[in-house]
Protein backbone atom coordinates (compact mmCIF):
# COMPACT_ATOMS: atom_id res chain seq x y z
CA UNK A 1 0.00 0.00 0.00
CA UNK A 2 2.82 2.68 0.96
CA UNK A 3 4.52 1.57 -2.64
CA UNK A 4 0.91 2.25 -4.45
CA UNK A 5 0.87 5.42 -2.70
CA UNK A 6 4.49 6.91 -3.79
CA UNK A 7 3.91 5.72 -7.00
CA UNK A 8 0.90 7.86 -7.26
CA UNK A 9 2.57 10.85 -5.88
CA UNK A 10 5.01 10.45 -8.59
CA UNK A 11 2.74 10.32 -10.96
CA UNK A 12 1.46 13.24 -10.37
CA UNK A 13 4.65 15.28 -9.63
CA UNK A 14 5.52 13.85 -13.09
CA UNK A 15 2.43 15.29 -15.10
CA UNK A 16 2.87 18.85 -13.23
CA UNK A 17 6.52 19.18 -14.46
CA UNK A 18 5.59 18.07 -17.36
CA UNK A 19 3.19 20.83 -18.23
CA UNK A 20 5.42 23.24 -16.28
CA UNK A 21 7.25 24.33 -19.79
CA UNK A 22 4.06 25.11 -21.63
CA UNK A 23 2.60 27.52 -19.19
CA UNK A 24 6.00 29.36 -17.45
CA UNK A 25 8.03 32.06 -19.05
CA UNK A 26 11.93 31.07 -19.43
CA UNK A 27 13.10 32.99 -16.28
CA UNK A 28 10.54 30.68 -14.15
CA UNK A 29 11.69 27.76 -16.20
CA UNK A 30 15.75 28.47 -15.11
CA UNK A 31 14.34 28.79 -11.34
CA UNK A 32 12.90 25.30 -11.93
CA UNK A 33 15.26 23.54 -13.14
CA UNK A 34 18.15 24.64 -10.08
CA UNK A 35 14.91 23.55 -7.99
CA UNK A 36 14.85 20.20 -9.40
CA UNK A 37 18.55 19.83 -9.34
CA UNK A 38 19.03 20.71 -5.97
CA UNK A 39 16.33 19.17 -4.36
CA UNK A 40 17.60 15.73 -6.24
CA UNK A 41 21.46 16.90 -4.72
CA UNK A 42 19.28 17.27 -1.14
CA UNK A 43 17.62 14.07 -1.21
CA UNK A 44 20.49 12.19 -1.82
CA UNK A 45 22.19 14.16 1.00
CA UNK A 46 19.39 13.38 3.17
CA UNK A 47 19.60 9.75 2.44
CA UNK A 48 23.32 9.41 3.46
CA UNK A 49 23.15 10.96 6.51
CA UNK A 50 19.85 10.70 7.74
CA UNK A 51 20.02 6.97 6.99
CA UNK A 52 23.12 5.38 6.18
CA UNK A 53 24.78 7.85 8.93
CA UNK A 54 27.50 9.46 6.20
CA UNK A 55 27.39 13.06 7.47
CA UNK A 56 29.19 14.33 4.37
CA UNK A 57 30.65 17.79 4.77
CA UNK A 58 32.50 17.04 1.47
CA UNK A 59 29.19 15.82 -0.49
CA UNK A 60 30.10 18.93 -3.16
CA UNK A 61 33.01 16.63 -4.42
CA UNK A 62 30.08 14.63 -6.24
CA UNK A 63 29.00 17.67 -7.58
CA UNK A 64 31.98 19.19 -9.01
CA UNK A 65 33.28 15.82 -10.36
CA UNK A 66 29.66 15.29 -12.02
CA UNK A 67 30.06 18.69 -13.45
CA UNK A 68 33.73 17.81 -15.21
CA UNK A 69 32.85 14.49 -15.87
CA UNK A 70 30.03 15.43 -18.57
CA UNK A 71 32.15 18.92 -19.69
CA UNK A 72 34.71 17.45 -20.55
CA UNK A 73 33.60 14.23 -22.35
CA UNK A 74 30.78 16.34 -23.82
CA UNK A 75 33.44 18.65 -25.36
CA UNK A 76 36.23 15.84 -26.48
CA UNK A 77 33.64 13.90 -28.02
CA UNK A 78 31.78 16.51 -29.69
CA UNK A 79 28.44 14.87 -28.45
CA UNK A 80 24.88 16.74 -27.25
CA UNK A 81 25.88 17.02 -23.39
CA UNK A 82 22.35 15.79 -22.82
CA UNK A 83 23.06 12.51 -24.05
CA UNK A 84 25.90 11.92 -21.32
CA UNK A 85 24.44 12.53 -17.96
CA UNK A 86 24.94 8.31 -17.13
CA UNK A 87 28.68 8.83 -17.97
CA UNK A 88 28.63 11.77 -15.01
CA UNK A 89 27.23 9.20 -12.85
CA UNK A 90 29.21 6.73 -13.59
CA UNK A 91 31.99 9.29 -12.64
CA UNK A 92 30.38 9.86 -9.55
CA UNK A 93 30.40 6.17 -9.08
CA UNK A 94 33.85 5.11 -9.29
CA UNK A 95 34.97 8.31 -7.10
CA UNK A 96 32.68 6.78 -4.31
CA UNK A 97 34.67 3.70 -4.54
CA UNK A 98 37.63 5.06 -4.74
CA UNK A 99 36.95 7.02 -1.19
CA UNK A 100 34.56 4.70 0.43
CA UNK A 101 38.01 2.72 2.02
CA UNK A 102 38.87 6.43 3.66
CA UNK A 103 35.68 7.59 4.50
CA UNK A 104 34.61 3.99 6.11
CA UNK A 105 37.60 4.17 8.62
CA UNK A 106 36.37 7.42 10.16
CA UNK A 107 32.95 8.25 12.04
CA UNK A 108 31.00 11.18 13.37
CA UNK A 109 32.63 14.48 13.49
CA UNK A 110 35.78 12.66 11.52
CA UNK A 111 33.95 11.40 9.29
CA UNK A 112 32.16 15.03 7.89
CA UNK A 113 35.70 16.84 8.21
CA UNK A 114 37.45 13.76 6.43
CA UNK A 115 34.83 14.09 3.94
CA UNK A 116 35.19 17.70 3.15
CA UNK A 117 39.05 17.38 2.89
CA UNK A 118 38.66 15.08 0.47
CA UNK A 119 36.56 17.44 -1.39
CA UNK A 120 39.34 20.10 -0.93
CA UNK A 121 41.94 18.23 -2.87
CA UNK A 122 39.98 17.11 -5.06
CA UNK A 123 39.56 20.85 -6.16
CA UNK A 124 42.66 21.52 -5.52
CA UNK A 125 44.36 19.15 -7.85
CA UNK A 126 41.52 20.31 -10.45
CA UNK A 127 42.57 23.71 -9.51
CA UNK A 128 46.27 22.80 -10.95
CA UNK A 129 45.67 20.78 -13.77
CA UNK A 130 45.65 23.00 -17.43
CA UNK A 131 43.81 19.97 -19.13
CA UNK A 132 40.75 21.03 -17.28
CA UNK A 133 41.36 24.77 -17.58
CA UNK A 134 42.73 25.03 -14.19
CA UNK A 135 41.61 28.26 -12.17
CA UNK A 136 39.47 29.99 -14.44
CA UNK A 137 37.35 26.16 -15.52
CA UNK A 138 35.98 24.87 -18.82
CA UNK A 139 33.09 26.04 -20.92
CA UNK A 140 30.56 23.55 -22.81
CA UNK A 141 31.88 24.31 -26.22
CA UNK A 142 29.76 21.94 -27.50
CA UNK A 143 26.68 23.01 -26.60
CA UNK A 144 26.79 25.45 -29.92
CA UNK A 145 25.53 22.32 -31.80
CA UNK A 146 22.28 22.40 -30.07
CA UNK A 147 19.66 25.20 -31.58
CA UNK A 148 19.21 27.95 -29.18
CA UNK A 149 15.63 27.23 -29.06
CA UNK A 150 15.89 23.84 -27.50
CA UNK A 151 18.44 24.37 -24.63
CA UNK A 152 16.31 25.52 -22.17
CA UNK A 153 13.56 22.69 -22.59
CA UNK A 154 16.39 20.03 -23.24
CA UNK A 155 18.07 21.27 -19.58
CA UNK A 156 15.42 21.18 -18.05
CA UNK A 157 14.23 17.48 -19.44
CA UNK A 158 17.23 16.96 -18.38
CA UNK A 159 17.06 17.91 -14.54
CA UNK A 160 13.48 16.34 -13.89
CA UNK A 161 14.83 13.17 -15.14
CA UNK A 162 17.51 12.64 -12.49
CA UNK A 163 14.85 14.31 -10.21
CA UNK A 164 12.35 11.31 -10.82
CA UNK A 165 14.94 8.75 -11.06
CA UNK A 166 16.31 9.86 -8.19
CA UNK A 167 13.00 9.33 -6.05
CA UNK A 168 12.08 6.58 -7.32
CA UNK A 169 15.51 5.17 -6.18
CA UNK A 170 14.57 6.42 -2.15
CA UNK A 171 11.16 5.08 -2.29
CA UNK A 172 11.83 2.10 -4.10
CA UNK A 173 14.92 1.44 -1.66
CA UNK A 174 13.63 2.85 1.75
CA UNK A 175 9.71 0.33 0.56
CA UNK A 176 12.59 -2.51 0.58
CA UNK A 177 14.57 -5.16 3.11
CA UNK A 178 17.22 -2.46 2.52
CA UNK A 179 15.57 0.17 3.57
CA UNK A 180 14.85 -1.46 6.90
CA UNK A 181 17.99 -2.37 7.18
CA UNK A 182 19.25 1.27 6.44
CA UNK A 183 16.80 2.57 9.30
CA UNK A 184 18.20 -0.35 12.10
CA UNK A 185 21.51 0.97 11.05
CA UNK A 186 20.52 4.71 11.71
CA UNK A 187 18.98 3.32 15.41
CA UNK A 188 21.47 1.32 16.47
CA UNK A 189 24.20 0.41 14.15
CA UNK A 190 25.89 -2.68 16.53
CA UNK A 191 21.83 -4.65 17.19
CA UNK A 192 21.68 -4.18 13.21
CA UNK A 193 25.29 -6.07 12.49
CA UNK A 194 23.99 -8.65 15.07
CA UNK A 195 20.97 -9.02 13.49
CA UNK A 196 22.66 -9.80 9.90
CA UNK A 197 23.08 -6.60 8.34
CA UNK A 198 26.47 -6.24 6.69
CA UNK A 199 26.93 -2.57 7.14
CA UNK A 200 29.85 -2.00 5.30
CA UNK A 201 28.55 -3.57 1.91
CA UNK A 202 25.33 -1.75 2.78
CA UNK A 203 27.19 1.69 3.31
CA UNK A 204 28.93 0.97 0.13
CA UNK A 205 26.15 1.02 -2.13
CA UNK A 206 24.59 3.61 -0.64
CA UNK A 207 27.34 5.57 -1.60
CA UNK A 208 28.15 4.70 -4.77
CA UNK A 209 24.36 5.05 -5.81
CA UNK A 210 24.46 8.45 -4.24
CA UNK A 211 27.53 9.60 -5.61
CA UNK A 212 26.32 8.72 -9.14
CA UNK A 213 23.13 10.43 -8.56
CA UNK A 214 24.31 13.30 -6.83
CA UNK A 215 27.23 13.96 -10.08
CA UNK A 216 24.16 13.43 -12.26
CA UNK A 217 22.29 15.93 -10.48
CA UNK A 218 25.61 17.99 -10.87
CA UNK A 219 25.99 17.80 -14.08
CA UNK A 220 22.29 18.59 -14.84
CA UNK A 221 22.84 22.09 -12.59
CA UNK A 222 25.90 23.07 -14.44
CA UNK A 223 24.42 22.12 -18.12
CA UNK A 224 22.04 25.56 -17.09
CA UNK A 225 25.25 26.97 -16.19
CA UNK A 226 27.34 26.34 -18.95
CA UNK A 227 30.71 26.79 -17.08
CA UNK A 228 32.40 24.90 -14.04
CA UNK A 229 35.37 26.10 -12.24
CA UNK A 230 37.04 24.70 -9.23
CA UNK A 231 35.24 27.60 -7.00
CA UNK A 232 32.07 27.11 -8.17
CA UNK A 233 31.61 23.03 -8.50
CA UNK A 234 33.34 22.06 -5.57
CA UNK A 235 32.33 24.73 -3.15
CA UNK A 236 31.23 24.52 0.44
CA UNK A 237 28.16 26.92 -0.29
CA UNK A 238 26.93 23.35 -2.24
CA UNK A 239 27.09 21.42 1.08
CA UNK A 240 25.49 24.24 3.41
CA UNK A 241 22.74 24.66 1.26
CA UNK A 242 22.17 21.18 1.16
CA UNK A 243 22.01 21.11 4.71
CA UNK A 244 19.99 24.13 5.32
CA UNK A 245 17.43 22.53 3.24
CA UNK A 246 17.43 19.25 4.81
CA UNK A 247 17.45 20.42 8.21
CA UNK A 248 14.54 22.87 7.41
CA UNK A 249 12.53 20.27 6.61
CA UNK A 250 13.48 17.65 8.54
CA UNK A 251 15.94 15.03 8.12
CA UNK A 252 15.56 11.54 8.16
CA UNK A 253 12.15 11.46 6.49
CA UNK A 254 11.31 11.81 2.14
CA UNK A 255 9.48 14.50 2.54
CA UNK A 256 11.10 16.88 4.17
CA UNK A 257 13.99 17.76 2.09
CA UNK A 258 10.74 18.43 -1.31
CA UNK A 259 9.32 21.15 1.62
CA UNK A 260 12.32 22.41 2.58
CA UNK A 261 13.40 23.44 -0.94
CA UNK A 262 9.87 24.47 -1.62
CA UNK A 263 10.66 27.01 1.67
CA UNK A 264 14.37 27.72 0.45
CA UNK A 265 13.58 29.14 -3.19
CA UNK A 266 10.67 30.76 -2.30
CA UNK A 267 12.49 32.83 0.55
CA UNK A 268 15.69 33.67 -2.25
CA UNK A 269 13.27 35.08 -4.86
CA UNK A 270 11.43 36.99 -2.14
CA UNK A 271 14.34 38.12 -0.74
CA UNK A 272 16.30 38.61 -3.74
CA UNK A 273 17.29 42.10 -3.13
CA UNK A 274 17.60 41.76 1.02
CA UNK A 275 21.09 41.93 0.60
CA UNK A 276 22.30 40.63 4.14
CA UNK A 277 19.20 40.56 5.15
CA UNK A 278 18.38 37.21 3.21
CA UNK A 279 21.40 35.56 4.90
CA UNK A 280 20.08 36.56 8.26
CA UNK A 281 16.78 35.67 7.31
CA UNK A 282 17.77 31.99 6.44
CA UNK A 283 19.72 31.76 9.32
CA UNK A 284 17.67 32.63 12.09
CA UNK A 285 15.18 30.23 10.94
CA UNK A 286 17.56 27.37 10.97
CA UNK A 287 17.98 27.80 14.55
CA UNK A 288 14.49 27.96 15.73
CA UNK A 289 13.70 25.14 13.44
CA UNK A 290 16.92 23.18 15.32
CA UNK A 291 15.65 24.75 18.52
CA UNK A 292 11.85 23.98 18.52
CA UNK A 293 11.12 21.82 15.99
CA UNK A 294 14.20 19.09 15.98
CA UNK A 295 11.82 16.85 13.68
CA UNK A 296 12.21 19.87 11.20
CA UNK A 297 9.16 21.52 9.51
CA UNK A 298 7.84 17.93 8.08
CA UNK A 299 7.87 16.78 11.41
CA UNK A 300 5.63 19.37 12.74
CA UNK A 301 3.03 18.84 9.44
CA UNK A 302 3.12 15.14 10.57
CA UNK A 303 1.51 15.99 13.86
CA UNK A 304 -1.26 18.04 12.46
CA UNK A 305 -1.62 15.68 9.60
CA UNK A 306 -0.70 12.34 10.28
CA UNK A 307 -0.39 11.24 6.19
CA UNK A 308 2.73 10.30 4.99
CA UNK A 309 3.04 11.70 0.43
CA UNK A 310 6.06 9.38 0.28
CA UNK A 311 5.43 6.81 3.22
CA UNK A 312 8.24 4.83 4.00
CA UNK A 313 6.91 3.97 7.53
CA UNK A 314 6.75 0.21 8.49
CA UNK A 315 3.92 -0.84 10.35
CA UNK A 316 4.44 -4.21 12.73
CA UNK A 317 0.99 -6.36 11.97
CA UNK A 318 -1.37 -7.00 14.81
CA UNK A 319 -0.61 -9.97 16.52
CA UNK A 320 -3.41 -12.61 16.54
CA UNK A 321 -4.57 -13.62 19.60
Amino acid sequence: MNLVRSIIFLCVALAALAIAPFVMPAKAMTILIEFCAVLALALIWNVLAGFAGLFLMGFQVFIGVGGYVLFVTANQMGVVPFYLLPVAALGGGLLAVAIAPALFRLSGAQLAIGSWVIAEIVRLVVYHTDALGAGGGISLIVMRIVPRVDRLPLTYGAAVLVLVITLLAIVLLMNSKYGLALRAMRDNEVAAEALGVNVFWMRMAVLVIGGALASAAGAAYYLLALNISPTSGFSINWTATILFIVILGGIGTVEGPILGAIIYFALRELLIDAGTAYFIAIGTLAIMVTVFLPGGLWGLVRRLVPFDLLPIRKVAPARRT
